[in-house]
């Protein structure tokens, strides 16, 4: 799937959206987990939806996706549209402001968090116990908005769970959290 228009156009309207380093490492972690149901907190205007849906759809997998923004989620929709990706099921509201367990019935194997970064904490505190024993957590943009996830680091560090911070481009990386191992 060729997603290099939808880039373009992006970064010509300075649109956040994943880097491509990041996309990379994303495509090297879903191949190896093969997850099949999958969480994305943040969409945008969709790019990395369409990717992860993509990444996803052989094995049967499905993709849950929220952003707040109106406007994005109406551009996201159309973008979406275009690849055809019946994989993927949107939701344009605030994550946190809703019962999620009434909207995602599956244990959850993957999540990607790139949204509101002084809200992660509340994130994985909203669906720590809808993970399967196995599954994979990645936080965006956690070395470059370091300052904004306090909350985050204390969730960890209260809750003993092991992570790795993982350099993906210069001045900024990832959060991984692979659930199931402990601290020693």
């Amino acid at each position: 799937m060729n997603l290099s228009l939808l880039r373009k156009s992006c970064i010509d309207r300075n649109i956040p959206i994943i880097s491509v380093e990041t996309e990379d490492f994303l495509s090297k972690v879903l191949e190896q987990h093969k997850p099949k149901v999958c969480l994305e907190i943040g969409w945008a205007v969709a790019y990395s939806s369409i990717f992860i849906a993509n990444k996803i759809k052989e094995r049967d997998g499905i993709l849950y996706s929220f952003e707040i923004s109106y406007n994005d989620y109406l551009e996201g929709i159309q973008n979406a549209w275009k690849y055809e990706l019946k994989n993927l099921t949107v939701y344009p509201f605030d994550f946190l402001k809703i019962d999620i367990k009434k909207l995602i019935p599956n244990t959850l194997d993957f999540v990607f968090v790139d949204w509101q970064k002084s809200q992660y904490a509340n994130y994985l505190m909203n669906i720590f116990d809808m993970l399967s024993t196995k599954s994979i957590l990645v936080c965006d943009d956690v070395i470059k908005y370091k300052t904004k996830m306090f909350w985050l680091y204390e969730f960890l560090e209260k809750k003993q769970i092991i992570y790795d911070e993982i350099d993906t481009e210069e001045w900024d990386g990832v959060l991984l959290i692979e659930k199931g191992r402990e601290k020693a």
